[in-house]
């Protein structure tokens, strides 16, 4: 009876680790789009769906900026049946993968169709000069914290998706509208709120220049301690311009995101009298920060930007 048992779990194993075998084959099988950081990565798999095997090429805590793939992770990208990047000169890296697969078709840029702002700070014209950002930009790569924009790439999305797997327009075609139809209400919620804070000129100081899409959304005026890129460390003499521009315009709050050095935004802080707070650009997360996703993390900003007008 023992050996009877002892052959019938033996069958049952093999039945699980056969389909446990098949199932892996069957994902496997899965077509794969890479994208490469957490914005790019939340927008696609929100129309996506399970459709594809969507993944993420710069994950956790690493810097987006100046990024640099290996030779095998360019090998296993361009297998890729999708390359999703956002563009505006914001991954560096794309290029290289490009000399490896000359497929155009392959890679999706998501900022075709934005207009793009310049990478100086436009607020710089409201205070002293700062000195030449040490990494030059054309534009400001930060497309994506405009939500209108993303509206935008959204649509960019879901048209590759249908043009690469028509048999699933209607699944991408819900999607899809799910999503822009919580984005252009998370757009009214910004409008809304926005428009009716106490702070009328809507100065905001941030660590680095990340913010200037949204604010020519919603006419904010941001000022930054330093350039486009995080990286970037801020001079005696930008420090000193930013602390007397807080100072003068009565500004109660200092914002920094996660990679930029918070011991910049303490030192304004205690030199004006500001507190400081987190605006997140995106560009690096913690796990447990990236399960907000894109729509919650865009919330949890206007939660504080509308916390730091009205003080």
């Amino acid at each position: 009876m023992k050996k009877f048992f002892k052959l019938i779990f033996i069958l049952i194993l093999g039945v699980v680790v056969t389909t446990g075998c098949f199932r892996k084959r069957e994902v496997s099988k899965k077509r794969v789009i890479y994208t490469t950081f957490f914005p790019v990565y939340d927008l696609v798999k929100s129309i996506a769906g399970d459709k594809f095997d969507v993944r993420m090429i710069i994950k956790d805590n690493q810097e987006p900026h100046d990024f640099e793939l290996k030779a095998n992770d360019m090998t296993k990208i361009v297998k890729a049946d999708l390359i999703v990047y956002n563009g505006a000169s914001m991954e560096s890296f794309i290029d290289d993968l490009k000399s490896i697969s000359k497929d155009d078709n392959k890679y999706l840029d998501l900022s075709q169709g934005l207009t793009l702002l310049k990478g100086k700070d436009e607020s710089d014209d409201d205070h002293d000069d700062h000195e030449e950002d040490k990494h030059h930009h054309d534009v400001n790569p930060h497309t994506w914290l405009s939500i209108k924009n993303a509206i935008i790439e959204a649509d960019t999305i879901y048209t590759k998706l249908v043009s690469i797997d028509s048999n699933n327009k209607n699944y991408y075609k819900k999607n899809f509208d799910k999503l822009t139809n919580e984005l252009k209400e998370l757009d009214k919620e910004f409008e809304s709120k926005l428009s009716s804070v106490k702070s009328s000129e809507k100065y905001f100081v941030v660590s680095h220049a990340a913010f200037n899409y949204l604010a020519k959304d919603y006419n904010l005026k941001q000022v930054a301690v330093t350039g486009i890129s995080p990286e970037d460390e801020p001079t005696a003499k930008q420090l000193k311009e930013i602390a007397d521009f807080t100072k003068k315009h009565n500004i109660k709050t200092i914002f920094f995101e996660g990679k930029a050095t918070p011991k910049v935004a303490e030192t304004l802080a205690k030199n004006t009298g500001a507190r400081t707070s987190t605006l997140y650009t995106m560009e690096s997360l913690t796990k447990e920060e990236s399960k907000k996703g894109y729509v919650g993390l865009m919330k949890y900003n206007l939660e504080k930007l509308v916390e730091s007008f009205n003080e």
